[in-house]
């Protein structure tokens, strides 16, 4: 068994050079693309070697850094499933938008929507939420911005991006379900 603390760097690259791809083999069999695996397995070695004065071995140094690897690999692997299940979501509400808004343009009578009343109500919404979730909303709305460019906007993330968005839609469905049935909300959003 060796001692990690004082583990040189000499013997940490014949580590290194000894396992490195048969590791990225492993990973890629697990998340199936060549550059994540590759970059798993160099952030658990790197991982390693930073933490080493502080890992109490059981038993070889490559036992522990290949169930780091693992590990690794299962936060790939959850945090893609979560991107898919999101992605998912996203699509699905973008389909049903686009059929509410193919609905609401065919059907003749829209004059309603645009009344100063329902406009009242939306901008009395508006003011309860906070500056920067109005401008996430509007640059999300009515300014056609993504998520991405949203947050990089102001400095946020994607999900609180998100998170914000679907605030202000949950309050004007309640604000406004006297008035539209959601789907000529979505529509009138351009959800």
């Amino acid at each position: 068994m060796l001692d990690t603390a004082s583990l040189t760097p000499s013997q940490f690259g014949d580590i290194y050079r000894r396992n490195r791809d048969k590791f990225v083999t492993i990973a890629r069999s697990y998340v199936r693309q060549q550059q994540a695996a590759e970059d798993i397995v160099a952030d658990a070695f790197v991982k390693f070697w930073n933490n080493r004065k502080s890992i109490t071995l059981t038993g070889l140094p490559e036992a522990y850094i290949m169930q780091s690897v693992k590990n690794m690999c299962l936060n790939y692997m959850r945090d893609q499933l979560t991107r898919l299940r999101i992605s998912r979501e996203f699509n699905n509400d973008r389909f049903k938008a686009l059929e509410a808004e193919i609905q609401f343009l065919a059907s003749e009578d829209l004059g309603f929507i645009f009344t100063s009343e329902v406009e009242k109500i939306f901008l009395n919404v508006m003011d309860r939420f906070p500056e920067l979730t109005r401008d996430i909303f509007y640059a999300s709305r009515f300014q056609g911005m993504t998520y991405q460019e949203i947050a990089q906007r102001y400095g946020v993330s994607e999900r609180k991006v998100k998170r914000e968005i679907m605030d202000v839609l949950a309050s004007l469905r309640v604000a406004l379900k006297d008035y539209l049935h959601f789907a000529l909300l979505a529509a009138f959003l351009g959800l």
